[in-house]
């Protein structure tokens, strides 16, 4: 190979080598100047899986990569014992939350269910953080006596952890369940249905079930002879023929109705004028009542001047009735006393 050759090869590695450097200034320096805004969160639980770098997404949407991840006692003064996970979000993510003054629409986003939580990224044992919505009241933020140097997102517990301590209290659960004394109790109920099950007579059953079933079968046929009698026949034949009779003299019945309900608002017309008139009568009343009150008096005053005149001519009226009664009976003793005069001589022997 000549020195030509030797020259070219330079030539091409040294190339090479400067486009190599010059590309990783280039990714090197985007980094450097592309804005973040750091933000931190607090976990109660191990962060295994979770290295600074790794992705943070809200919804699988990235938004930020880990910066930072330390304990809370190393950065504040505190005994609390949490993970501390500083992040730095992406422009245009939550940047416009985060501009406000004092981090206001932060904090309602926060009071809306805003978290981070430890999430699995396949079966690798990598993880990240997500951001996403959870119930407020059951996802608490942790406590904390100190200020926190940076906007503060709380955090909720990962699935893993949620899924873990859902099995601990079952198992703890089961732990407290005397196993001797229900594996006791299902032996004996086994055996109570066991003998129930020897002592039972079980052909009797049968055949009573079977007797059971002929008895349906003969009843649902006697109603079916029922139903195609000829009585049931001629009764539903006669339902419709009233229904139909029913119908004719409904028929008929409306027109009067119809011509009623026409007629009753001329016959209130009427009961209202006729009320008028006994209105005006009641009116009326007082002064008629006062006219037959000075009646009244003048015939009581008649009456008592002629009452003396009244009782004579009765005392008068009595006598003559008297005597009429006294010739009555006198003519139906002696008959021709009316015609011929006197009565007959007494007889001698009745003297006697």
């Amino acid at each position: 190979m000549n020195q030509l050759s030797y020259f070219k090869v330079g030539l091409f590695v040294i190339a090479a080598s400067v486009i190599a450097i010059i590309g990783v200034l280039l990714l090197g320096v985007g980094t450097a100047f592309k804005k973040t805004t750091l933000v931190e969160t607090y976990l109660e639980e191990s962060v295994q899986g979770l290295d600074v770098g790794s992705a943070v997404k809200f919804r699988g949407v990235p938004i930020g990569t880990v910066e930072k991840i330390s304990l809370t006692n190393a950065e504040y003064a505190t005994r609390k014992r949490y993970v501390l996970v500083r992040v730095g979000v992406e422009p245009g993510m939550f940047q416009v939350l985060l501009s406000e003054a004092g981090h206001a629409g932060l904090q309602t986003e926060i009071e809306r269910g805003l978290r981070l939580r430890l999430a699995p990224q396949g079966f690798t044992g990598v993880a990240y953080l997500e951001a996403d919505y959870a119930d407020p009241q059951r996802n608490p933020p942790l406590a904390i006596d100190w200020r926190p140097s940076y906007p503060y997102v709380p955090s909720t517990r990962s699935r893993i952890t949620q899924l873990s301590d859902a099995l601990e209290k079952i198992l703890r659960s089961l732990e407290t369940v005397d196993l001797g004394r229900l594996v006791d109790g299902m032996e004996k109920s086994l055996t109570l249905i066991t003998k129930v099950a020897e002592g039972a007579n079980l052909d009797r059953l049968a055949a009573q079930g079977s007797a059971l079933v002929a008895e349906i079968r003969d009843t649902n046929r006697q109603i079916k002879a029922l139903l195609g009698s000829d009585e049931v026949k001629l009764a539903l034949k006669d339902g419709a023929a009233a229904a139909k009779t029913a119908r004719a003299i409904v028929d008929r019945a409306e027109k009067p109705l119809q011509q009623l309900m026409t007629d009753l608002p001329q016959a209130t017309d009427a009961m209202n004028r006729m009320a008028k008139r006994l209105d005006a009568v009641a009116k009326d009343m007082p002064e008629t009542s006062a006219q037959l009150l000075q009646a009244i008096q003048r015939v009581n005053r008649l009456v008592a001047s002629q009452q003396r005149d009244v009782e004579r001519t009765m005392e008068n009226l009595r006598t003559i009735s008297e005597n009429l009664k006294e010739i009555t009976d006198n003519s139906k003793k002696y008959p021709a006393q009316v015609l011929f005069g006197a009565p007959p001589p007494a007889s001698k022997v009745m003297q006697r």
